[in-house]
């Protein structure tokens, strides 16, 4: 079962316009009693956060420093908060890295702020 807080590779499908696209690393956002009925219901929509590798200039990233399975500094962009079908997920990949409680909060307290 995903959790929140857990880094995945995520198939973002192609780009448009200003939106980010292709296979990247994104965070689960969502809590875990919607990940937990994710298999057992018709609710398949799942919300995170994608990562990038590049500095992105804005104020709603956070920098996570490369760790278990995730090779490259990279940025978690707050204002990037969507929305994909749990299928996009990919969970045979397997888990890439875990968010510190620490990284988690910062990342909810930036989402916060986007309101």
């Amino acid at each position: 079962m995903i959790k929140q807080g857990d880094v995945y590779l995520v198939n973002f499908a192609k780009k448009y316009n200003s939106e980010f696209g292709k296979v990247r690393p994104a965070v689960i956002l969502q809590n875990n009693f919607l990940n937990r009925s994710l298999e057992d219901t018709q609710y398949q929509s799942v919300l995170l956060v994608p990562l990038s590798t590049q500095d992105i200039q804005t104020e709603y990233k956070i920098e996570i420093t490369p760790r278990d399975n995730l090779k490259e500094k990279s940025f978690i962009v707050a204002n990037w908060l969507c929305t994909l079908d749990y299928k996009r997920i990919l969970l045979d990949k397997g888990i890439i890295t875990k968010l510190s409680t620490d990284e988690l909060q910062q990342l909810k307290t930036k989402i916060c702020n986007l309101m």
